[in-house]
């Protein structure tokens, strides 16, 4: 990390580190590719790799195998943001072949029904569609801040069932995701969708704060759409870590057990564009209810993505075996260890890792959102393992329903104009 930083340093540094390419400063050393905890490749191959990427040249493995996590935008030691180049070349790919069809499936955004969150809704049951609902309302706010959900809290709402949250006003349906992943894909054009969509939404509502149930939406809106034409200024931006530590330091969130489980952490892609500090407050919390952390080689800066990642290339379009070989190389790691579970803080990583565990061979490792473990803690209901699991399971049965037969498919497609005004997914409210 380029040393340590206080919460009041987290925009400019994390702006930083979502801009794009600086030839300039690039100076062709490949430590970006040669540290890379998904590629890590040897020195020559680097340095080879990186000058092709900058030539606009076909790649051995960077445009292939890249997970877009932006760790080498922190090992360049000339802050060049070498994963801007991956984007920028994965847009022009993108532009010129089109993606192939089998990556509509991932698409969340309107109308690219159905997707792999949408099938998911559609079999929740019935409380958790309630809960939806309430989200959906377009009234007024009755405060003045807004919680944001974000497209992978909306696949489990349960999360957010809880004391702990109380007084948060949650608002948000599939159609208001931010576009994380069309970031992180380097869709240019249609992040501009989503930034005009988003800032009418913003304009109706009409919070001054935001709170976001996720660090990518967190990050995403606070630092990245507003290049891309998002106008709407909120007094604060926060993630609901940054709130529940200050509850806890405040004393308005009362322990009464402590969670005596072992634990690894799977971090957030986005969680060390906000440094160390920020990083440090999923332990501080485990820590405080009694949970032991290990850590395991692929944490913090040096984390690897919990398994989406490896469908972003256009090459990959969301290929699910590539996604799948991904996350078994994470969960693998994660049971070297020897811990009770994997604990996550990203609803995404829980996707992915606890349905990717279906597709695989030996005993599925627990894995735990840290709002369940703070539920524990408090002398809350557990979510019930069933839900969870009928929740990955959902999550396996689309894929295998409806990205499976297009795997052979040379057909392509784009992901179209985004409509500022997208009609409410129907199936689940």
């Amino acid at each position: 990390m380029r040393g340590f930083l206080t919460l009041s340093d987290i925009t400019p540094f994390a702006a930083s580190l979502t801009k794009p390419f600086d030839e300039e400063r690039c100076t062709r050393c490949g430590k970006c590719l040669a540290e890379c905890p998904v590629m890590g490749l040897p020195h020559e191959e680097a340095v080879a790799e990186i000058e092709r990427l900058i030539k606009g040249e076909r790649t051995r493995r960077a445009l292939e195998d890249c997970q877009s996590c932006f760790s080498c935008n922190l090992y360049c030691p000339e802050g060049a943001n070498p994963a801007g180049l991956v984007l920028q070349r994965w847009n022009e790919q993108y532009r010129r072949d089109g993606l192939k069809s089998r990556g509509e499936y991932f698409m969340t955004l309107h109308p690219h029904y159905p997707n792999f969150r949408s099938y998911v809704l559609d079999r929740m049951p019935e409380a958790s569609k309630d809960v939806l609902r309430r989200w959906a309302d377009a009234s007024p706010l009755k405060g003045d801040t807004l919680t944001y959900p974000g497209c992978n809290v909306i696949t489990f709402p349960e999360l957010t069932q809880t004391n702990l949250l109380d007084g948060l006003e949650i608002r948000g349906r599939l159609e208001y995701c931010c576009g994380e992943t069309l970031f992180r894909t380097g869709y240019v054009d249609e992040l501009r969708g989503v930034a005009a969509r988003l800032d009418k939404w913003f304009n109706a509502l009409h919070p001054q704060h935001l709170v976001v149930l996720c660090t990518a939406g967190t990050n995403v809106i606070k630092n990245v759409l507003p290049r891309y034409g998002l106008t709407y200024k909120f007094k604060s931006v926060k993630s609901y870590i940054q709130y529940i530590w200050e509850k806890m330091e405040r004393g308005e969130i009362h322990i009464k057990q402590d969670v005596k489980l072992k634990v690894s952490i799977q971090d957030s892609c986005y969680a060390k564009m906000f440094g160390d500090e920020y990083m440090n407050l999923p332990r501080k919390i485990l820590e405080r209810i009694g949970v032991q952390v290990v850590e395991t080689d692929a944490v913090r800066e040096n984390m690897r993505c919990c398994g989406i990642g490896g469908g972003f290339s256009v090459d990959s379009a969301y290929h699910p075996l590539k996604i799948q070989k991904s996350v078994s190389r994470n969960v693998k790691a994660f049971k070297r260890l020897g811990v009770d579970a994997i604990c996550v803080y990203c609803a995404g990583c829980l996707q992915m890792l606890g349905a990717g565990q279906k597709l695989m061979l030996g005993r599925p490792m627990r894995v735990v959102h840290i709002l369940e473990l703070l539920r524990e803690a408090a002398g809350e209901p557990p979510i019930p393992e069933k839900v969870k699991d009928d929740r990955f399971k959902a999550f396996v049965n689309g894929v295998l329903r409806h990205q499976f037969p297009k795997l052979l498919s040379k057909k392509t497609f784009r992901v179209g104009d985004i409509p500022e005004d997208p009609p409410a997914y129907g199936k689940a409210f």
